[in-house]
């Protein structure tokens, strides 16, 4: 029994190491990756939504703001834009900031 258990074992956590790479840790800061679930982190062809990555951080932080004033209307940013306060919404841009293009 010995014999069995310990490949069976062993192959459990070399399938597990693969799968864990693939699902690694969200490293962005605490809300980043609800922006993810719509703006692309890889570049799609004729996508309506834009692609936040690479974007100046001030500029990121202005829209949010103005989503969250309610002076750009919309059907769902403006309710997650008044999910965040100014710092939570400061990290998030310049996080986004940051990433490649």
């Amino acid at each position: 029994m010995g014999r069995v258990l310990l490949p069976v074992l062993a192959s459990a956590v070399l399938l597990a190491g693969p799968a864990q790479a693939a699902d690694a840790p969200f490293n962005g800061p605490p809300g980043a990756s609800s922006c993810t679930g719509c703006h692309a982190t890889t570049k799609i062809a004729d996508s309506v939504i834009p692609r936040i990555a690479g974007r100046k951080a001030a500029d990121i932080v202005t829209f949010m703001r103005e989503y969250k004033s309610g002076a750009w209307p919309s059907s769902v940013m403006g309710r997650i834009a008044k999910g965040f306060d100014d710092q939570q919404t400061d990290a998030i841009a310049t996080w986004f900031a940051a990433q490649p293009e």
